[in-house]
């Protein structure tokens, strides 16, 4: 894993491709604390990079756990909740979508 990537990871794989980990350059990827753990991560890049991104978390169930690594510094996990569909932007060739998750809070 690379210092400037985020590593994302499936418990279960990819049920499509029977890939369970997708790692995505940070240049692509700015994270958006929406509070109560809900955490949108949103992509954007051109269409080409952003289309295998997108398939990653398509293929992803509600609720599923999903880990996320920043520049590895350690998984932490969370409950995926959603993508959004693909929107292209205004500059000519890129696009963007967001993932909603939800951070696991575990209680002792």
């Amino acid at each position: 894993m690379g210092e400037s990537t985020v590593l994302f990871r499936r418990s279960g794989g990819n049920k499509r491709t029977g890939e369970d980990e997708f790692e995505v350059s940070d240049e692509y990827v700015k994270l958006q604390d929406k509070g109560q753990g809900l955490l949108v991560i949103n992509f954007r890049a051109p269409k080409e990079n952003l289309k295998d991104i997108y398939e990653f978390f398509d293929n992803i169930d509600d609720m599923e756990p999903l880990y996320m690594n920043i520049a590895g510094t350690g998984e932490i996990e969370h409950y995926f909740r959603g993508v959004s569909p693909i929107n292209e932007e205004e500059e000519e060739g890129w696009y963007k979508f967001g993932v909603t998750v939800q951070h696991l809070r575990k209680l002792i």
